[in-house]
């Protein structure tokens, strides 16, 4: 690397170029809205893509809050939403069963449930920092370049085959039926004949499979029916996900669903952050594989997604700067019980929508 070439400091860490001249009169008030209004929809999500990982609820909220403080002072993208992503979500679900099946394997004593979770953490937070270091070594070797070689054909494809599968991974959870996870080539046909043989045998539990056809239905009409009209009278959207998952806990909770009639509930989330510890570095054999392919995964969305917004504000977002602050970002994240973040299309565009103007939002 030529030495003109090695960014300054404070190339190194944008916050330092932008916040020293933050205009609190004309930007506060939208980071303000657009903060709140993204941070609102990152607790469904957050909760709900856990279940794709293979991991409690409460780690997708931390999923949810240190990638996006950290992305802050790194990042270059002033609206991108980093956090838990459907696509990425469900590779790091992947790449944990495996190796957590069999790392159990393995094992010569029989394990408790919170044992296997204990492993199960050990492996997304090994996967993590080896996406970190992967993404870091990238931005030093320059291979921004590589983003030009994808078109959107490509990065449309995958997000579409990637949509399929996350859609199958939640049929099971529509049902209210348990099926054995799956990896490995033909998953999908493996997944559907385990649903064919639930319904045919009567496994579906009715009052699960009643919630979630409700709740669809209010969410399509809410968004597709009464959102574009209610945007005519206010730039602030409306959280229907946080109301609905408001309402659906309180009826849950008086009639005792989950008692009385076997309804699957998220349960006790605890409170506080979790205390910060080393990755299990020896683990990084058994997930670099499934660690390269994230890596550029989350690279392609974020710096595309940075890309298309950037135009349309008329900045200019630096694509090997993006590297550096993933890899940091995943690298820092590493230390907590988190899976490997990415940016989300939908967050992105009601960030958009909501007016941000800078990555101060990711405060609120």
């Amino acid at each position: 690397m030529r030495k003109e070439d090695v960014p300054g400091w404070k190339n190194f860490i944008p916050i330092t170029k932008w916040l020293p001249s933050y205009d609190v009169k004309q930007n506060l008030i939208n980071d303000i809205i657009g903060g709140i209004t993204v941070g609102i929809l990152h607790v469904p999500q957050g909760m709900a893509y856990a279940s794709l990982v293979g991991l409690k609820p409460v780690y997708g909220l931390y999923t949810s809050l240190f990638p996006s403080l950290i992305y802050m002072f790194f990042g270059t993208s002033r609206h991108v939403s980093l956090g838990v992503f459907a696509v990425v979500s469900l590779m790091c679900g992947s790449c944990n069963l495996r190796v957590t099946q069999e790392l159990v394997a393995s094992s010569e004593s029989n394990l408790t449930k919170t044992e296997i979770e204990g492993i199960s953490v050990d492996v997304v937070k090994s996967l993590g920092l080896a996406i970190g270091l992967i993404q870091i070594i990238m931005g030093l070797v320059k291979a921004d370049y590589l983003i030009s070689y994808l078109s959107d054909q490509i990065i449309l494809g995958f997000t579409t085959g990637a949509a399929v599968h996350v859609l199958t991974a939640q049929l099971n959870k529509i049902l209210g039926v348990a099926l054995p996870r799956h990896t490995g080539i033909g998953k999908l046909f493996y997944i559907y004949n385990d649903l064919i043989s639930a319904i045919l045998e009567n496994k579906v539990n009715k009052i699960t499979l009643a919630a979630s056809i409700v709740a669809i239905l209010i969410l399509y009409i809410a968004k597709y029916h009464l959102t574009p009209a209610l945007c005519a009278k206010t730039r602030i959207p409306i959280p229907y996900d946080l109301f609905l998952i408001v309402v659906g806990t309180a009826v849950s909770s008086f009639f005792a669903v989950n008692s009385n009639y076997h309804v699957k509930i998220v349960g006790h989330i605890p409170t506080g952050f979790p205390s910060p510890s080393v990755p299990d570095v020896k683990l990084f054999w058994k997930v670099i594989g499934d660690a390269v392919a994230i890596a550029i995964v989350s690279v392609v969305v974020t710096v595309s997604m940075g890309k298309v917004i950037a135009k349309k504000h008329n900045y200019v977002i630096d694509v090997r700067q993006e590297f550096f602050a993933l890899g940091i970002v995943a690298s820092f994240c590493s230390m907590f019980p988190c899976w490997p973040a990415s940016t989300a299309l939908a967050r992105t565009l009601i960030n958009d929508n909501a007016g941000t103007k800078t990555q101060v939002r990711d405060l609120f």
